[in-house]
């Protein structure tokens, strides 16, 4: 019944985004629902790992159309989840995250960008970056 509810949930998420992206050509509108689906999974295990429930979404506002033909969105956001995941290794990092992360919103900017405020983790993708695992995992370290 959870699994039910997670891919649910997933759905109404992907509807309500590509819903805002009427403007973006179909081709686009394809691939960002093939990115929600590929979401789905990296949610689980974050969740499974942290033993958590926490809410993952993408903001698509200012996704860069040219590059989520090239790039994998899901693949960068769930680079932000495995420095999360990374964190709950030891049971320290798996009660902070429990108690301080409720949602993570994998959105696009000009510059990768990381926050904590009121449990949501908002997270700004950037496709010519790397190491964002690390990046996410240091952010956790200093701020939970």
């Amino acid at each position: 019944m959870k699994l039910i509810h997670i891919s649910c949930a997933a759905v109404l998420v992907a509807t309500a985004a590509l819903s805002s992206a009427n403007a973006q050509s179909l081709k686009v509108r394809k691939g960002m629902a093939e990115q929600e689906k590929m979401l789905v999974e990296h949610v689980e295990s974050l969740n499974k790992s942290c033993g958590t429930t926490i809410a993952v979404k993408f903001d698509w506002k200012d996704a860069p159309a040219a590059d989520l033909e090239k790039y994998s969105a899901s693949l960068f956001c769930d680079a932000a989840l495995s420095g999360i995941r990374r964190t709950c290794a030891n049971q320290i990092g798996k009660d902070a995250v429990k108690q301080k992360v409720k949602s993570v919103t994998c959105g696009f900017g000009p510059k990768r960008a990381i926050s904590l405020k009121d449990g949501l983790v908002d997270y700004k993708i950037n496709f010519s970056t790397s190491n964002d695992t690390d990046f996410v995992y240091e952010f956790m370290q200093n701020n939970l």
